[in-house]
């Protein structure tokens, strides 16, 4: 697996307001604010930093092993297809989201619980197959990441198709 860069970090509110952590981050440490999808029953906020990104999370914890609302890391990765074929074949649980349309997101956890995301890195030029482009630009093939026997196991979560 090639991680290309860190993507974001999240934070969680942990039931303190959110408009709280808001005003911090922007006025106390002077970091910018990024446009945010709406996402079904996790209110949050973004910031931005040079091209580094902070994600506040207004909703609970989980308390599960792979925790997406919980405090956790992202990284983009290269070829996320591939990543998640190493995962499988490494014997590494894994929990599957799709953000909007085209953002699919991997979540695993470390030996020590930590929660990572991972993320194809969409700054990169797309990889051609014997076919022609293997995504299309500017989103992932979602598509090729729901294959029957994968490891990939759903968290329950609603918010989480």
């Amino acid at each position: 697996m090639k991680v290309t860069r860190f993507h974001h970090v999240s934070v969680n509110t942990n039931q303190t307001p959110l408009e709280d952590l808001v005003a911090f981050y922007r006025d106390v440490l002077g970091l910018g604010d990024k446009p945010r999808p709406d996402i079904p029953g996790v209110p949050g906020h973004w910031h931005v930093v040079g091209d580094q990104e902070l994600h506040l999370v207004g909703a609970p914890p989980q308390g599960t092993p792979i925790d997406s609302t919980g405090h956790h890391y992202c990284v983009s990765v290269a070829d996320l297809d591939a990543a998640v074929t190493e995962l499988e074949a490494l014997g590494i649980d894994y929990q599957r989201a799709v953000q909007g349309e085209n953002t699919v997101q991997i979540w695993i956890s470390d030996p020590a619980g930590n929660t990572i995301e991972l993320q194809q890195d969409t700054g990169l030029a797309w990889r051609l197959g014997p076919d022609g482009p293997r995504s299309a630009p500017g989103g992932h093939d979602v598509g090729s990441l729901n294959v029957p026997g994968r490891r990939h196991r759903d968290c329950g979560d609603p918010r989480h198709p």
